[in-house]
């Protein structure tokens, strides 16, 4: 791997910029040579200062440095999502089963994930093993979570729900949302964190349903009819919807929810075979607890 001063060099002259443009009021002349030889380094707040001047974020430079890769972790991440989204449990396990007793904590936090996954899917219900009383332990110990712990940390309602802490969902939820609002200044999203926070109310809200929690749903539904789509992607947006329309065939207008997903359903089919096998899932299922909701507040 080149040092991070060859790398800084590579991006500045695919950007067409000079030394002093970048490195003025930073550095001397002479250590910008050296330092792009990767002969010096410099200070982290150094490093900031000439990242700003090439326009460009930390997350991008590592990405950039590492080759054009992400990191092991990042990567692993994304694959055991993309393979929870596809309903593939055979990659899934073998993620578990690579790194669940890796000497990189990285690793080893993503295979817990992949196993709390794989056995909600089965039974909805987690069995606390090592390695997942270790993610628990991890994440409920740290007082502020950074981007990484906040894209695991939905797991955390599972568990509780799981291990009979459902006291504690509400806690968690407050910490969720704090440690995601911080990365949300004056109304916008550098890190596109509104959709976590979206897909952590879905799972909330959900639990909320199953435990007949009738009320606090209806107050979740409300905050997320609310939220500014324009701060969401394509898929925060689905889920967004989705929350929307669940909670009208439950407590709303039942013609409107069902409109509103069918629409998210017709644009599932756009794709063959289905890409989100999860919220067809989630529709399906509510429909029926929907009705049978309707006909007990009906007597």
């Amino acid at each position: 791997m080149p040092a991070i001063g060859q790398t800084v060099k590579k991006i500045r002259q695919i950007k067409g910029f000079t030394q002093k443009e970048v490195y003025s009021t930073i550095v001397s002349r002479s250590f910008a040579n050296r330092f792009e030889r990767g002969l010096n380094d410099v200070s982290a707040t150094k490093l900031f200062q000439i990242l700003d001047n090439l326009s460009i974020s930390l997350d991008e430079f590592r990405f950039i440095h590492n080759n054009y890769q992400q990191t092991k972790v990042q990567a692993l991440q994304d694959q055991l999502i993309h393979a929870y989204e596809a309903h593939n449990l055979q990659i899934m396990g073998k993620i578990v089963a690579d790194y669940k007793t890796s000497r990189d904590l990285g690793l080893r936090s993503v295979a817990a994930t992949g196993e709390i996954l794989i056995e909600a899917y089965h039974s909805k219900t987690v069995s606390m093993t090592p390695e997942i009383n270790n993610l628990w332990d991890q994440l409920a110990a740290a007082k502020t979570w950074t981007i990484r712990e906040i894209k695991l940390a939905d797991v955390l309602f599972v568990i509780a729900v799981s291990t009979g802490q459902v006291a504690l969902i509400p806690k968690i939820f407050a910490k969720f949302e704090t440690n995601c609002l911080k990365y949300l200044p004056n109304g916008h999203d550098p890190f596109n964190l509104s959709d976590e926070l979206m897909n952590m109310y879905l799972t909330v809200f959900q639990i909320q349903l199953n435990l007949t929690h009738f009320e606090q749903a209806k107050q979740l539904a409300k905050k997320v009819g609310a939220i500014d789509a324009h701060l969401l992607t394509a898929n925060g947006r689905i889920c967004q919807q989705l929350i929307v329309g669940i909670a009208n065939l439950y407590f709303g207008n039942e013609e409107a929810g069902q409109r509103i997903l069918r629409a998210i359903e017709q644009f599932e089919a756009l794709y063959t075979p289905a890409i989100d096998h999860n919220v067809i899932g989630i529709i399906q299922i509510r429909k029926k607890w929907a009705k049978k909701y309707r006909r007990q507040q009906a007597k």
